[in-house]
């Protein structure tokens, strides 16, 4: 096994002994304790010994003494007669014994399975355990677990957790790379080995041992539950040790099927509840609705390999009479090991599909790859696999959803071809974000006439990930060469191009289309996609109709709640609903849950499901919270993702994030580079509630003296104003009036910009206008009125969840003071080289790392070294701190 699975525990266990010189290793068989030492063997630079330890001395007493004696060679400088040892007296004696190990260097004794020596040999050596605190002589004992009154008790110990998913995945392609010689292991396979491995590493190896080359590579059907040897009986035996012959009887049965019913074996099988209560409380077996099934893939691989063939065969016969008529997907299922016909392979995808419809994602799966097993010919099942795979993208399960998107795609038949490739653009478009340029004409002239209405489908699905990435030209060029073959549309073409229709009208800043779908959706509820109904909610939310929106993200919330990638998706446009509305609690309790379930899905090896917007309403919960040192890894982990996949609109967003905060924490000029960024990334978003930066742009240009850009921006948004419309723009307008206006006329101005924002979507807004207020009588040294402003917008804020924003408006409101000190120079500023102060320039112009690698004429890299010198030599944690920290410092220039 490759050690580097466990490498943070092999540090873990060094430096535990750095500190107390002895440690117990804990977990059951097949968590990696002999791996962790090995590896630490492996990397010890002084002496190593190895103790050698068996239960069939475990009646003799002493002997695990004796026997660690006798491996570091002191046996004739210990105590002769094996008896004394125990006496708690003679413990100094081993322990002098064991320190008269010749040699300067640090010396190391391994004791793996000490839990097996005998009691007294166990309550001897933990008592050395305990008392050896300094000197050169380290000692690592393994066990399965330490009772907190058993000899080894108070021994400072690491105990090895299950690994996760995702872990045993990597060790699978790891495995299949270092030991088998295979290039790559298909994703499936490698899900596969790592569920049924149940968090145990050496399960893993044991699996991909059994696996042929072909199966490893995805290119036959997967064997559910996995082959294993014999070696691997050790780490079920918990589950099936000293069974009831009714319980053993019972497991066996279960073990044929992923799933069987549960009323006919209570009927056939004496004992039957007695025999299901012991096995739930050892966690063998769970029930799932009606049906009993066995959750760990290696106890139920080693139970079905147990049986013989004719066992088997008989077994299968007897379930096939008892589900006849009243349990056809399970009679399928065990038919296909008896007497498979020429109709079991559709017979099983079709329950397949019906099980990952029900959630029963893991029996789906297996029944499918049955089909694809028993199957003489694919041709006749490579459509339904298509629909098994669309169920399962729903789900987020996307390795098996390509898996059968690669088998549909070598049909015979255009409409299948062209379906799977529309699937497979959506599948790489949720996990990554990306649209390869060349499946922009990714259809034949054949494909088209034999599947029109597929190849339309496929159209408006890159169409709508155009929408989402904010590139509206090529979306709508898209949209027309699907509505050109407008007759051959079915229902779901329809949804389809309606979807990106309110999706570029909203852009426009009309909502005509939105609405339709508002009333479409209301009518005709059952029959609405998921994909129409984001859009919907997206156009009514763009379109300031935000009680629609909520209303219809409640019901596809309600009608998708099963289906991972939809809920994903729903809770990131009501989290944005939210941050337009300014409820910031809300969105941050959206927003965490968001997160929570990210980090499970990755655990779990699954992929994270529109990463961009789950980092980018991250980073805006960490400034909006105050957690500026957090939130650059994530604006860096956001930007690195925007330029991997060439997403504009990602990258105007984070910056418009970027300059909105450092606009409320008073860094204006800084707050300007980023706003300048969003504006040149926007060129395409025709309604300035789109992206909602403009405001924040003039205010940042008048806070930092730039009143005549200001102006100038001022009098495009009227402009774009009055081509789109809206609620938000007219408030941001007055505001921007106000801002820019001379003398008195400017109070008159606010008073009316906050009449304006008066209604309950607006709170955080006329917060907002109420801060601008007070800096402009601030000012004018109206100090008390400023006073009162501060106070109502801190007051506001507070009320919407934005507590950071509110302090730092109260902070600042109680210096007395009638000049702001000016910011001192920071102490080390002087330690950075010119070329990190031409980098800190650039970062602080609003420049991202490859955009700075480009203006200076140096690598990527080189941008990278000297950013993070700059933060070791300024003791910043990130960018955004970077910029904040600097702002106003007069040895760097606004760029």
């Amino acid at each position: 096994m490759r050690q580097v699975i466990r490498r943070k525990e092999v540090g873990d266990l060094r430096s535990l002994l750095s500190r107390h010189r002895s440690a117990a290793l804990t977990g059951g068989f097949g968590t990696g304790r002999r791996s962790i030492l090995r590896a630490l063997e492996s990397e010890w630079e002084g002496t190593v010994f190895r103790v050698a330890s068996s239960r069939f001395d475990e009646d003799t007493p002493f002997s695990g003494i004796s026997g660690l004696l006798a491996a570091v060679g002191t046996s004739d400088e210990g105590p002769s007669d094996p008896a004394e040892p125990a006496a708690d007296e003679n413990v100094p004696s081993i322990m002098a014994a064991l320190r008269s190990i010749p040699g300067a260097e640090d010396t190391l004794i391994l004791i793996p399975n000490a839990d097996e020596m005998d009691r007294d040999s166990q309550r001897v050596l933990g008592q050395a355990l305990r008392r050896l605190k300094t000197g050169r002589l380290h000692i690592v004992i393994t066990a399965r677990s330490i009772d907190d009154d058993g000899p080894f008790a108070s021994v400072p110990e690491i105990a090895l957790a299950e690994l996760a998913i995702a872990e045993l995945i990597e060790l699978a392609r790891d495995l299949a790379l270092a030991r088998f010689g295979h290039t790559r292991i298909a994703e499936e396979a490698a899900q596969v080995a790592a569920h049924a491995a149940s968090g145990r590493p050496l399960a893993v190896s044991h699996i991909l041992e059994e696996m042929a080359p072909s199966e490893m590579r995805g290119e036959i059907a997967l064997t559910i539950p996995v082959r294993v040897g014999p070696a691997s009986r050790p780490m079920i035996a918990d589950y099936v040790e000293e069974l009831t012959p009714d319980a053993d009887a019972l497991l066996r049965c279960l073990s044929l099927s992923p799933l069987t019913p549960l009323r006919p074996l209570a009927r056939r099988m004496p004992g039957f509840w007695e025999a299901v209560d012991e096995l739930e409380s050892r966690g063998t077996i769970e029930r799932r609705g009606a049906f009993l099934r066995i959750p760990h893939g290696f106890v139920r691989a080693m139970v079905q390999q147990s049986m013989g063939a004719s066992e088997r065969r008989r077994t299968h016969l007897a379930l096939v009479e008892d589900c006849a008529d009243t349990w056809p997907q399970v009679e399928a299922w065990h038919v296909s090991f008896v007497d498979p016909g020429e109709e079991t392979a559709q017979h099983l995808a079709a329950h397949a599909l019906g099980l990952v419809r029900g959630e029963l994602i893991a029996g789906g799966i297996e029944f499918a790859e049955r089909a694809i097993r028993v199957c003489s010919d694919l041709e006749e099942l490579r459509g339904q696999l298509v629909e098994i795979a669309e169920t399962l993208s729903d789900h987020g399960q996307f390795a098996f959803s390509r898996r059968y998107v690669r088998i549909a795609s070598r049909s015979n038949r255009a409409a299948v071809v062209v379906r799977a490739r529309a699937l497979e653009v959506r599948n790489v478009f949720l996990e990554t974000q990306t649209l390869p340029s060349s499946l922009f004409t990714s259809w034949s002239r054949d494909e088209a006439e034999q599947a029109p209405a597929e190849v339309a489908c496929l159209q408006l699905t890159l169409a709508l990930c155009h929408c989402e990435r904010g590139e509206f030209p090529r979306a709508q060029e898209l949209l027309a060469l699907a509505e050109a073959t407008g007759e051959h549309f079915r229902a779901g073409e329809q949804q389809l191009a309606q979807a990106v229709r309110i999706l570029l009208d909203s852009n426009s800043g009309e909502d005509g289309s939105a609405l339709a779908g508002f009333a479409s959706l209301q009518e005709h509820q059952d029959s609405i996609r998921p994909s129409f109904g984001l859009a919907v909610a997206t156009g009514l939310m763009l379109t300031e109709h935000y009680e629609a929106a909520t209303a219809v993200l409640d019901h596809i919330g309600e009608t998708s709640a099963a289906n991972r990638v939809w809920k994903r998706q729903v809770d990131c446009v009501r989290a944005e609903l939210e941050v337009r509305l300014g409820h910031v609690s809300q969105a941050v309790d959206i927003i965490d849950r968001i997160i929570a379930e990210a980090a499970a899905d990755k655990s779990r090896g699954l992929a994270v499901i529109r990463r961009d917007r789950t980092l980018l309403l991250h980073a805006w919960k960490l400034l909006l919270t105050g957690r500026v040192g957090e939130a650059g890894p994530v604006e860096d982990q956001t930007a690195a993702l925007a330029s991997a996949t060439n997403n504009h609109r990602l990258l105007a967003e984070l910056n418009a994030l970027e300059g909105r905060y450092l606009l409320r924490t008073d860094c204006p000029a800084e707050a300007v580079g980023h706003l300048r960024r969003c504006e040149q990334l926007s060129a395409a978003v025709t309604n300035p509630n789109v992206r909602r930066f403009e405001g924040d742009l003039i205010e940042a240009l008048v806070g930092a003296g730039r009143r005549e850009h200001a102006t100038l921006l001022l009098q495009k948004l009227r402009e774009r104003a009055k081509t789109c419309p809206s609620r938000w723009t007219e408030l941001v307008v007055g505001r921007s009036e106000a801002l820019l206006a001379a003398g008195d006329a400017a109070a008159d101005l606010f008073g009316r910009a906050l009449r304006q924002a008066s209604t309950s979507e607006f709170v955080f807004e006329k917060a907002v206008t109420h801060a601008a207020f007070a800096a402009r009588l601030t000012d004018n040294g109206s100090t008390l009125r400023a006073r009162e402003q501060r106070l109502a917008a801190a007051a506001l804020l507070r009320e919407v969840g934005a507590g950071r924003l509110a302090e730092h408006l109260r902070t600042g409101q109680i210096v007395e003071e009638p000049q702001a000190p000016a910011r001192p120079e920071l102490p080390r500023l002087g330690e950075l080289s010119d070329e990190e102060l031409k980098v800190v320039e650039l970062v602080r112009a609003g420049l991202k790392n490859r955009e700075i690698s480009e203006r200076i004429f140096v690598s990527l890299r080189t941008v990278e070294l000297r950013l993070t010198a700059v933060y070791r030599k300024l003791d910043v944690g990130s960018r955004t701190e970077l910029v904040s920290r600097l702002a106003g410092n007069p040895r760097l220039a606004a760029v």
